[in-house]
């Protein structure tokens, strides 16, 4: 049965600190070396996809369902074939589409999410607003009442600038 007693010694806190690094810097090359394989997968499955297609008989089929010529990829053949399947009623063909065309329930709940979002974003911009114009009027008001009780009130210097009132 396995247990902490079979990996003593074994660990990487029993080890040396540069078999420790020498041991981290092979575990850094080999995932290096894999993101790398990976990314080229990637490049090379989309060069493949976008180009254009060149069996006869495909091509005429695209050219029947009315896919224009510069659109005539094996992308393009993919998704028509997913399409065939789904009308057939293979229902993995039609989650593929759905999917593909953004419609899965996981992106209708990030839309949903998003409207959400934009909408409390526009709420909250309205109340900063109000509590803005809100704090003018308060001010406005204060002035307007030290006026009228005859206190001192802010004048302008002779270049428009506003200086304080003597007193305050």
């Amino acid at each position: 049965m396995a247990n902490a007693e079979n990996l003593k010694g074994k660990g990487l806190d029993h080890r040396t600190p540069s078999e420790q690094r020498e041991i981290a810097r092979k575990g850094g090359q080999a995932s290096g070396a894999a993101r790398g394989l990976k990314k080229m997968r990637r490049v090379a499955a989309e060069m493949l996809a976008d180009m254009p297609v060149a069996d006869n008989e495909l091509r005429r089929k695209m050219e029947l369902l009315g896919v224009p010529e510069e659109d005539r990829t094996y992308q393009m053949a993919v998704v028509m074939a997913m399409l065939i399947q789904a009308l057939k009623g293979n229902v993995n063909a039609a989650g593929f589409l759905r999917d593909t065309i953004g419609e899965g329930p996981g992106d209708q709940l990030r839309r949903e999410k998003l409207k959400l979002s934009k909408a409390r974003f526009e709420y909250e911009k309205v109340g900063t607003e109000k509590e803005e114009v809100s704090l003018a009027e308060a001010i406005q008001a204060a002035y307007e009442e030290r006026k009228r009780r005859g206190g001192p009130t802010p004048s302008r210097d002779d270049d428009g600038g506003h200086t304080e009132a003597e007193g305050a």
